[in-house]
């Protein structure tokens, strides 16, 4: 990974000189629009950018009708933004050239860095070195560049050239040239614009945090896409994620590198390292970016997100269908997506049935094909479900029937005056039709799907954007015990995780096997007897653990047995004694535990206790500190929750210290950043409502010293 940039002259996040230039330059320009230099100018032109535009070649007098100049410094004017499309081994002496002629950002398409050996490092590193020193902003090299389709700034050769609009648009930002390229055609086959288009290459300055934030802060951005195949400054990234979430902007990414395979692909592909994708999920998740698994689902997210005009307040769901079968189908994709289908209410039920004698007034609700003898029933059905209230978003599946033009213009006309009377309400419609009269659909203001689960998915992202915007992103105090650079056994760190206000059991520490009998008199049976030392980690391994211990008499025996087990296991471990503790009550085990991530710091991570967190991947992970209120939807996430609550009339537990817990030692990890490696509760006893927590179990590592 290459040294963090120092911060240039003008402020992370605002890519203004690339986006809204007054003046653009083309080192490399060609009179030829085929190729990368003159494909550059050719887009300017087209864009109609408004600014001045000076090609750079020294063996011509005109560039595409334009005045060209043989170097940069000839150049009379002051430049804003230079285009550098030269081979690898020019660029540098480019980039000098244009710092001595005060430029203020530099677009950098050529290859030859980072990912090109040793040779393409050192390169990069004068790259960064000449912007450090002169203030410039780069994007790139290795990249696709920038384009802004407001005011034709085109720093792009891409040939997928997107017409000039003022409306509000999407925005992407992407690492990869390739596939952005790939995501835009896309897009623009669906009638979708992406107003404005970042791609960050190599990333030897501007990254995708920065390429973020400027499309957050951008009034004429309504959602932004993004392709992410590994992050190299997480704060960038978080901060821009924050101002997405204040700005209430649906974030929608596509992130590479799912599997080790990925991962390895998409680092050999960057020059970038790829961070652990659980982290990744957990981070998009406590934004409440959408992590959409193709480029299909990235756009279909994309165009209903832009289209709403209100987010879903909740995950009920109603569907209106022409078949039953089709409406199981969508109650399936639903419960997969997080969305519930609750049942109308009985006097909807009453009016569907009203409607549809023949039909099921449940939800989902079939109308039969009784529509396509009755075609007013579709919006009247659907009328009944809005104006029942119990519904925050309605899908609508009418297929074939959609592309019958005796069936459709009425479809239209009633869909129309519905939209006008439930102007915010997020409804979908399923149909199966000529693509210029789904367009009608999509102009009368419906996002419009062909597969139902597609649209169900789109549905469920919407109610996962609500609940991010809503989410709070108020700090949340680290303060915490500072842990000290020393060793820690499991009493040392149950100590430290009482001071952190996480409890456990009454428990003595005893120097002497010999003294363990007359010291546990003083404690209630049964007692748990361990071995107590830093070296061993797991102590059910060494024979370290002994629980239920009846009286003092076994208690004696059991001690003298366990420090002859752990010599022969662990014969180089320094032994501290023994950990005598209090048997706990019975209650529900939860693993919790933090550590620090390479990429993003501390963490926080909650799942049910033992092993089978690891087994099942029941667990949920944010980044740390959290506050009670956050820990406490960490619990109600996981899928093991139901044993918190009270599953099959065992009684409920206390979920509120449960949360309490985790939140004290997210707090404790948070404000020992720079120390810890991991802290681990493993278990975590939650007791019946009202009696609280016990840790169990303690273990505390520290980083390694740095060389």
């Amino acid at each position: 990974m290459n040294p963090p940039v120092s911060e240039p002259a003008c402020e992370r996040g605002n890519l203004d000189a690339f986006l809204r230039p007054t003046s653009i330059a083309v080192i490399g320009a060609s009179d030829d629009p085929s190729r990368i230099g003159g494909r550059t100018i050719s887009n300017l032109k087209r864009g109609g950018f408004a600014g001045a535009i000076y090609p750079v070649n020294p063996g011509r007098d005109t560039v595409q009708g334009l005045p060209a100049y043989r170097s940069i410094l000839d150049v009379p004017d002051t430049i804003d933004c230079v285009i550098v499309a030269l081979p690898g081994d020019l660029v540098v002496p480019a980039i000098r050239a244009a710092a001595e002629k005060q430029v203020k950002a530099a677009v950098i398409f050529s290859a030859g860095f980072n990912e090109a050996g040793p040779e393409g490092v050192e390169r990069q590193r004068q790259l960064v070195e000449i912007a450090k020193d002169a203030g410039m902003r780069i994007v790139g090299p290795n990249c696709l560049g920038v384009f802004n389709a407001a005011n034709g700034a085109w720093a792009s050769f891409t040939t997928q050239f997107q017409e000039r609009t003022d409306a509000p648009t999407l925005g992407m930002v992407s690492q990869s040239g390739g596939s952005a390229a790939h995501i835009l055609r896309l897009a623009q086959d669906r009638g979708m614009a992406i107003g404005t288009f970042i791609t960050t290459g190599n990333e030897a300055d501007v990254d995708f945090g920065d390429g973020l934030m400027a499309l957050a802060l951008d009034d004429g951005i309504k959602v932004i896409l993004g392709y992410i195949e590994g992050i190299r400054d997480a704060a960038r990234l978080i901060a821009g994620l924050e101002a997405a979430r204040r700005g209430r902007k649906p974030v929608i990414v596509l992130k590479v590198g799912r599997t080790s395979a990925g991962a390895q692909a998409a680092a050999s592909h960057t020059a970038s390292l790829a961070g652990e994708d659980r982290v990744y999920d957990a981070i998009f998740r406590q934004y409440g970016v959408y992590r959409a698994v193709s480029t299909e689902e990235l756009l279909d997210v994309a165009a209903v997100a832009a289209q709403v005009a209100a987010w879903p307040a909740g995950n009920r769901l109603g569907v209106v269908t022409i078949s039953g079968g089709m409406g199981a189908q969508v109650a399936d994709a639903a419960s997969d997506a997080g969305l519930v289908l609750p049942p109308a209410p009985d006097h909807t039920q009453e009016r569907l049935r009203a409607l549809c004698p023949v039909g099921s007034p449940t939800n989902p609700v079939d109308i039969t094909a009784q529509l396509s003898t009755d075609p007013h029933l579709l919006a009247a059905s659907m009328r009944a479900m809005l104006e029942s209230g119990c519904y925050d978003s309605l899908l609508a599946f009418f297929g074939v029937y959609a592309g019958v033009p005796a069936l459709s213009a009425i479809f239209l006309e009633d869909l129309k005056e519905l939209r006008r009377d439930f102007p915010e309400a997020t409804i979908a419609l399923c149909v199966v039709c000529p693509s210029d009269e789904a367009a009608r659909y999509a102009a009368a203001g419906f996002p419009v799907f062909e597969e139902p689960a597609r649209a169900v998915r789109a549905i469920s992202a919407l109610h996962g954007f609500a609940e991010g915007f809503a989410r709070t992103s108020a700090p949340v105090s680290a303060d915490a015990p500072v842990i000290a650079a020393r060793a820690y056994d499991e009493a040392v760190a149950k100590a430290l995780l009482r001071q952190a206000g996480i409890p456990s059991p009454r428990e003595i520490v005893v120097a002497h096997a010999r003294d363990v009998g007359s010291a546990s008199a003083t404690l209630s049976f049964p007692v748990a007897l361990k071995i107590l030392s830093a070296d061993i980690l797991h102590k059910t391994e060494v024979g370290g653990v002994k629980l239920a211990i009846a009286c003092a008499a076994e208690a004696a025996i059991e001690a003298e047995a366990m420090v002859r087990r752990v010599a022969m296991a662990a014969p180089d471990a320094r032994i501290a004694g023994l950990l005598l503790s209090e048997m706990a009550p019975a209650g529900v085990e939860l693993i919790v535990g933090a550590r620090r991530d390479p990429l993003f710091g501390p963490l926080v991570m909650v799942g049910l206790g033992g092993v089978t967190a690891e087994l099942l991947g029941d667990v949920a992970i944010r980044l740390a500190p959290v506050s009670e209120a956050e820990a406490a939807a960490m619990l109600r996430s996981l899928r093991c929750f139901p044993l918190l609550d009270g599953y099959r009339g065992a009684p409920p537990t206390d979920i509120p210290a449960a949360a309490a817990a985790v939140a004290a030692l997210s707090r404790l990890a948070a404000a020992n950043a720079d120390t810890i490696e991991t802290i681990e509760i493993n278990p975590l006893r939650v007791l019946e409502e009202g009696r609280g927590v016990l840790a169990l179990d303690g273990v505390i590592t520290l980083q390694e010293p740095q060389a």
